[in-house]
């Protein structure tokens, strides 16, 4: 189990203004039109002590392999303002020991300023690959 710290105001995210949500493509799309996206992560829904957990930029390869290469299901890798987050208020959790970043709410898919680009991984042999977010990585 891990520990999330959830003052939002002592988290040092800077120069990282974005972070990245692996998600299952049917389970995103299904969202969109009820307006909320509530899995954590893979086989785990939102809610106490389980925010919908990102990744950096140089972590989601890593993500991908670890937690999603066995799935044959398409996967989508979601690009999310953590500006846009914070002045939407909604709450924000850092885990202690390695920083990564987790959302505390349901995330509002269509949201353009909050949800900066949803991208679908390749499926390359038994990996899937994570995108290349260029420029956008290091905003």
């Amino acid at each position: 189990m891990q520990c999330y710290v959830q003052k939002v105001s002592e988290m040092n995210l800077a120069p990282h203004h974005r972070v990245y949500h692996v998600a299952i493509a049917d389970d995103w799309e299904a969202s969109v039109p009820f307006g909320s996206y509530e899995a954590a992560t893979r086989g785990v829904v939102a809610g106490v002590g389980q925010p919908i957990r990102t990744t950096s930029a140089d972590r989601l390869q890593t993500v991908l392999d670890e937690r999603y290469a066995d799935l044959s299901l398409q996967v989508l890798v979601v690009e999310l303002s953590l500006d846009a987050l914070r002045e939407a208020g909604i709450p924000l959790t850092q885990d202690a020991a390695s920083g990564q970043v987790g959302i505390d709410a349901p995330l509002p898919p269509g949201d353009p300023t909050i949800v900066v680009r949803v991208v679908r991984a390749q499926r390359v042999g038994e990996r899937w690959v994570a995108p290349d977010f260029g420029a956008s990585a290091a905003e």
